[in-house]
């Protein structure tokens, strides 16, 4: 009796040291979420991989399964999700992680947004984001800020351990800080002019975070693939101002890249915006992200300025 009396108590107080159950809809938010949990870093699960465009995704029943279990969700926020998220949240049943429930965590009101449009939005536009672009975690520094709420929402979920999550989040958006001084000195180099042209504008908070140029996008409306007219004149235009370089997502059309290069000269750089879900580790992301720039584009910026 003893015994039984003995592992009843070992269980009721392991139930209640543990840490939040937490889900992310992305791999760079579920990084952050475990670094913020430390030890209980499993405690995590992402509902994307890493390699999917996280505008366009199904409701599928593993996230609503996951997120029915869930004690936090959080989400990048800005409209990213709003094609398919709300249909997991509503279908999950639960009711903490529900817009305006103790554990729904949108990251996305933490941060300072780019590009917010102006004057009305509508569906001609293209997917226009109307709170403005939510692609922040690419920025070391934006993403510090995302953080905070992060950590505000496990403190509310794990009011015991506040303190806690607190000076995680402090050493968090220090070593942000660190990651983003070491690689500002690597592109300074690159800062005299319109250095790429991004297919969308998934890049804008990494290049505004290091002092780069953007000279747009090679979509004309976001979301909607260009016409050739586009591709070619944006081909011009972006070799007659010596551009460097085209950055895009890993999953941006391939023979869309490949036409402008073609046209224009430019290399392409195809790069993973997000964390691969077998290895979220945020500073070799931005480490290799911010190398293969200097690579390409420094040597192409050495020659023009001869």
């Amino acid at each position: 009796m003893k015994h039984l009396l003995s592992i009843v108590l070992f269980l009721s107080a392991t139930i209640c040291i543990a840490a939040p159950t937490v889900v992310t809809t992305t791999t760079d938010l579920a990084w952050v979420a475990g670094e913020l949990l430390g030890d209980s870093k499993d405690q995590v699960r992402s509902l994307l991989s890493g390699t999917e465009n996280p505008h366009f995704m199904d409701a599928s029943p593993n996230f609503i399964r996951w997120t029915a279990d869930a004690d936090v969700v959080c989400l990048v926020g800005l409209d990213l999700e709003v094609g398919w998220l709300p249909k997991v949240l509503s279908r999950s049943g639960n009711s903490k992680v529900q817009p305006g429930g103790s554990g729904y965590c949108n990251v996305g009101k933490a941060i300072k947004p780019l590009e917010i449009p102006e004057g009305p939005v509508d569906r001609s536009m293209g997917d226009v984001h109307p709170l403005g672009n939510p692609h922040f975690w690419l920025s070391p520094l934006t993403l510090g800020q995302g953080a905070s709420a992060v950590a505000d929402a496990l403190s509310s979920a794990d009011p015991k351990s506040a303190a806690l999550y607190q000076g995680r989040l402090k050493a968090l958006q220090d070593r942000l800080k660190q990651i983003h001084a070491v690689n500002q000195k690597r592109l300074d180099g690159l800062k005299k002019k319109p250095l790429v042209i991004e297919y969308h504008k998934e890049f804008s908070y990494f290049l505004s975070a290091y002092g780069l140029k953007s000279f747009g996008s090679i979509e004309e409306k976001p979301g909607v693939p260009p016409s050739a007219g586009r591709i070619a004149e944006t081909a011009q235009r972006a070799k007659a101002a010596g551009v460097a370089l085209v950055l895009a997502a890993d999953y941006s059309p391939k023979k869309t890249l490949e036409k402008f290069e073609e046209l224009s000269g430019i290399p392409v750089l195809t790069v993973p915006t997000s964390l691969s879900k077998d290895r979220l580790d945020y500073e070799a992301h931005q480490n290799g992200l911010v190398e293969k720039i200097v690579q390409l584009a420094g040597k192409r910026v050495a020659s023009s300025d001869k």
